[in-house]
This record gives structure tokens, C-alpha cells and sequence, in this order.
């Protein structure tokens, strides 16, 4: 247990303590890889990975999805050098490379992420936007930390822009609206998302929203409220922002609610090794809605024990939150709910 981080420790949660074990050894392999290359990545800002692994809970059959995070002023082709070169070493890591439709196959220079112009935009590229979102939801830097810490300060600046600025009571209206729609537009973007592959299905992905994915924006938004009671809210987000999504729920719950965090971990240690066993993958993605049966054909019982589980992580972060509602302010819930 020496190794094990505090967060892991409140209740029995083996395969996340496996997990956590593994995505620590790798994450921290690829460092040294890309650290060993640094000569050849002068066109990147910074690197980090996302996901699971970016929340250390992978596993052998898991997606690596990363960021690339170039400087600006690169040429295109310099562009494409750079994000073939880091492209080539994160093959040599254990996993499958990202989905070819998702948003982790291309760069995206540093000043699109921190553009004072997308400010309330709702035509920037939802590449940009997952990025943005990504590098404060799970994201764990795998070359050059510095500048990733560098880049979350500068991405909190630019969700505080004019209104947190000029004045710090004021509460994270931007962020939590954004945090929002990221959440509810995957949500609605799955929900009649039918395509089945060999590994992929409409079960499977909607097992993993209403678990880890869910679990990640709840972390991030209960940071929100927590540092709404900080006289240097942009300050003390930043500093917990290195955190895994777990540990920052830990961060929150433990010490107002130990026994809500217990319960919270149990909860989300059974749907995480339902889907981290093989097995219950292969049915998953076997079974189940698929463009041509839709809501016709029937769920797997796996699904539905794995969806028992996450309705209760949805209760037991649903009542944490509203009792939090003296602390953390009517204002706070209303900018969550409208």
C-alpha cells in the first residue's frame, strides 16, 4: 500500500489500485521517451495524455489519447513533422492509437487555445474546444511540465478574461457554462452515436460517459465550487489541477464527507472493473443498439449491472453537491443549472 495514493486508499478498490500502478509506469516511460527526444520537438509547446491513461486508470486494452500543444508561428509542414514525430514514439507505447475521427490526431497551436476571439464563440472547432477542455478536465503532461503547468495558468486566465479579472468574487460563470456544454453536448452526440466496430459500440461508449467521463466533469466542477470560497480562487484551481479527477473528488468530498467518498469509490471501482475485464468488453461491444436495430435490440445484463453502478455515482454526486449548496452558494448552483 506504500505506493498507493491516499485517494485509493479509503475503500477496496483493487483493479483502480492496478490501474493506477500501470498508467503511472507507462505515463512515466513516456516521459523519459519524449524527454530522450527533446532535440527533435522544437515545435512543441508541450505533450500530454488524456483519458484514461491521463486519469492513471488504463489498462492493456485501452486508448491512448493525447494532446499536442505546438508553438506558434510553425510553418504547416513544420506541423506535421512535429506531430508525426511525437505520433511515431506513442506508438511505442501499450496501446491503441486514438480513433481516427476523434480530436487527438492533430495538433493545436497554443495561441488557438488561449485565443482572447473564441471568447463566446460557438463556431470554434470542436477540436479546439475538446482540447481546451481536456487539458483542465484529465490531462497529464508526458513532455515539457513546466510549460503544461504554464499553459493551465494561462487557460484559467483566459476563463476568468474581463469579468474574474477585474473582479475575484466574482464566480467561474464561463468555465462552468463550458464545462456544462462539453458535457451535455457529448452526452447528446453519443446518446445517437449507433456505430458498432470491432472494438467500439454504442454499450460500451455509453458505459464509459455515464462513468469515468461523468466522474471527470463532476471533479472539475466540485473544484469550481470549492475555490469559490478562496480569496485566490484562480490560484488554488491551478494548484489542484494536477490532480486525477479521483483525487481531486477526494480533495473535496473526504474532508467534508469521508463516508460519501467511501461509497463513491466503491461505487466507481465496480463499473471500472466491470469494464476493464475483457469479457464484459467483447459483450459490450457484441450486443446491444447498433445502427441497424437502434433501441430495438436488447441491452446486455452486463450494461445494465454497469449502469446500476454509475446511477449510483450520479445519486452520491448529486446529494454531495446540494449539500454543499450553504458553502458553495445559491449563485454557484444557479450557474450550474441555468
Amino acid at each position: 500500500m506504500s505506493d498507493i495514493p491516499e485517494f485509493l486508499r479509503a475503500a477496496a478498490c483493487p483493479a483502480l489500485r492496478a490501474a493506477y500502478r500501470y498508467s503511472l509506469s507507462h505515463s512515466e516511460a513516456l516521459e523519459r521517451c519524449f524527454a530522450e527526444r527533446a532535440d527533435a520537438l522544437s515545435g512543441v509547446e508541450t505533450i500530454a495524455v488524456s483519458g484514461s491513461l491521463g486519469r492513471l486508470e488504463a489498462a492493456a486494452d485501452s486508448d491512448i489519447d493525447y494532446i499536442i500543444v505546438l508553438r506558434d508561428g510553425l510553418a504547416p509542414a513544420a506541423r506535421e513533422a512535429q506531430v508525426a514525430i511525437v505520433s511515431d514514439l506513442f506508438l511505442s507505447a501499450p496501446f491503441k492509437a486514438p480513433k481516427a475521427d476523434g480530436i487527438y490526431r492533430h495538433g493545436a497551436a497554443r495561441a488557438a487555445l488561449l485565443d482572447p476571439a473564441a471568447l463566446g464563440s460557438l463556431s470554434e472547432a470542436p477540436e479546439i474546444f475538446g482540447k481546451r477542455i481536456g487539458l483542465l478536465l484529465d490531462a497529464r503532461p508526458v513532455f515539457a511540465r513546466a510549460r503544461f503547468h504554464a499553459l493551465q495558468g494561462a487557460l484559467i486566465a483566459w476563463y476568468g478574461s474581463d469579468f474574474l479579472a477585474t473582479s475575484p468574487s466574482r464566480g467561474w460563470t464561463y468555465l462552468s457554462n463550458d464545462l456544462m456544454r462539453y458535457l451535455h453536448s457529448y452526452a447528446g452526440w453519443q446518446q445517437y452515436k449507433f456505430t458498432r466496430s470491432s472494438d467500439d459500440s454504442w454499450q460500451l461508449r455509453q458505459a464509459k460517459f455515464r462513468t469515468s467521463r461523468l466522474l471527470s466533469c463532476a471533479a472539475l466542477m466540485f473544484l469550481l465550487g470549492e475555490s469559490d470560497r478562496d480569496e485566490h480562487k484562480m490560484t488554488w484551481l491551478h494548484q489542484r489541477l494536477a490532480l486525477t479527477p479521483l483525487a481531486r473528488l477526494f480533495e473535496v468530498m473526504h474532508s467534508h464527507d469521508a463516508t460519501a467518498y467511501e461509497a463513491l469509490l466503491v461505487a466507481y471501482e465496480t463499473s471500472y472493473a466491470a469494464l476493464s475485464d475483457s469479457r464484459v468488453r467483447a459483450t459490450l461491444v457484441a450486443t446491444g443498439p447498433d445502427a441497424a436495430t437502434r433501441m430495438n435490440a436488447p441491452l446486455a445484463p452486463a450494461y445494465e449491472r454497469i449502469k446500476v453502478a454509475s446511477s449510483l455515482l450520479s445519486q452520491l454526486l448529486t446529494e454531495f453537491a446540494l449539500a454543499r449548496r450553504t458553502a458553495w452558494g445559491a449563485r454557484f448552483f444557479e450557474r450550474w443549472l441555468f
